[in-house]
């Protein structure tokens, strides 16, 4: 679920299906392009997205738990 307003680069949080917040990370896309991608593969975004992926969503080097 993507939920709220954010921008690349910002910080979210990162919570389970149930709600439970596991820990934060930085986005590398904004939230209305999240919304778009989630549940994609890295290779599936640029055909959804039209242009370069930046990768995942979030990538783990940019996580903290």
């Amino acid at each position: 679920m993507v939920e709220g307003r954010f921008g690349r680069g910002d910080p979210v949080e990162v919570a389970d299906e149930a709600g439970r917040v596991l820990g934060q990370g930085l986005t590398r896309y904004d939230a209305a392009d999240a919304e778009r991608i989630k549940r994609l593969r890295s290779d599936q975004i640029e055909a959804v997205l039209g242009y370069p992926a930046r990768g995942p969503l979030m990538h783990r080097d940019d996580m903290a738990f």
